[in-house]
């Protein structure tokens, strides 16, 4: 009977190791307060991703205030850097209705026609920024003007966008109350 027991004892024991070394191995990551994912010892959590957050869905550009700044917050989903982000803004449906007052090019943001490009290199936590600001154009009519769209692109995350509805005036309120 004492080899039996020994065996079972040595049985017990490697399977005690073996489980000491599966829970050396395994990693728990916490991300922004995100619930814990878990990785091998060696192995990434996943890909790198930034999210857009807070991006409003209707942008106003009132005519009583001064420029109307747009801003972009950008979060990683992890502790890791984002490599080489840039952030594209399509500005085509304000032509005619509002005009670029402001440029931010501290984040590197530069308009090319009626596209505004900045380039933030790596971006390891986020970042909120405002890449320009807005003035409606004299004489523009109050009210919808059409998309912006916001274009995330980097070396080693996926592209993530976001379309913004701009108004000239106040929305929510009758053309002739929103000057």
């Amino acid at each position: 009977m004492n080899g039996s027991m020994t065996g079972t004892r040595s049985q017990r024991v490697a399977g005690a190791a073996a489980a000491a070394v599966l829970v050396t191995l395994a990693v728990t990551v916490r991300a922004g307060g995100n619930a814990p994912v878990a990785a091998v010892a060696g192995e990434p959590a996943g890909e790198p991703e930034l999210r857009l957050v807070g991006m409003a869905g209707t942008y106003s550009i009132r005519r009583d205030d001064g420029p109307a700044a747009y801003r972009i917050t950008l979060q990683a989903r992890e502790p890791r850097v984002v490599k080489d982000v840039t952030v594209r803004i399509d500005l085509s449906a304000l032509a005619g209705r509002a005009d670029v007052a402001w440029v931010d090019e501290g984040h590197r943001c530069a308009l090319a026609g009626r596209i505004m490009t900045c380039v933030l290199g790596d971006v390891e936590q986020g970042m909120t920024f405002t890449p320009f600001t807005l003035t409606p154009r004299q004489g523009a009519a109050p009210g919808p003007v059409g998309a912006m769209t916001t274009t995330v692109t980097s070396a080693d995350a996926p592209t993530v966008r976001h379309t913004t509805q701009v108004v000239v005036g106040a929305p929510g309120t009758p053309p002739d109350e929103r000057e």
